[in-house]
């Protein structure tokens, strides 16, 4: 009896092990039962084609929000620093850049008939990236964390009083 627990407990190590593992020269389970590569692919957020994403969005939203600036040039100046190290780029990238710009375009008028889009925060953020890609720095600018859209259990938690919290379950469940 204490063998088979032994060796229950030494095979239930092994196998919770390996599925954690991720030592270098090991087999993992993703890797055994035909897990995708694509994670460790995309680990890098700071490729090409994300460079022209997060400049285009840039150069869309502060157009939006009334800045003074060139976005001809800008594209210009963003796709001559590509090409400068990969060529055979250029013409992806700017295909990429244009559906960018254009989509976000799109997604800034949809939503500035909701609200208002151009805030003093967000304002903010793109004066912020807007400065740095015209300073010739196209990383591409950290996610913004989503919003709280005020859910069924967005109160709990908070340090509000217990007034405020009841409340909001009172008009839930009316």
């Amino acid at each position: 009896m204490r063998n088979a627990k032994l060796i229950l407990i030494v095979a239930a190590t092994v196998a919770l092990g390996g599925c954690g593992a991720s030592l270098p020269k090991l087999p993992t389970t993703g890797s055994l039962l035909g897990g995708s590569s694509t994670a460790k692919e995309n680990r890098d957020p700071n490729d090409p084609v994300a460079r022209a994403m997060g400049v285009a969005a840039t150069s869309a939203r502060a157009l939006k929000c009334g800045y003074n600036f060139d976005p001809g040039k800008l594209k210009s100046q963003y796709l001559a620093y590509e090409t400068a190290s990969a060529p055979t780029l250029g013409e992806k990238l700017s295909n990429v850049y244009d559906t960018a710009f254009n989509g976000v375009t799109k997604a800034i008028s949809a939503k500035e008939q909701e609200e208002d889009y151009c805030t003093p925060d967000r304002t903010a953020r793109i004066k912020e990236a807007l400065n740095r890609n015209l300073a010739g720095d196209y990383t591409p600018p950290p996610s913004e964390a989503p919003e709280d859209s005020g859910g069924l259990f967005s109160g709990f938690g908070n340090s509000g009083t217990g007034d405020e919290t009841s409340e909001k379950m009172k008009e839930v469940f009316q």
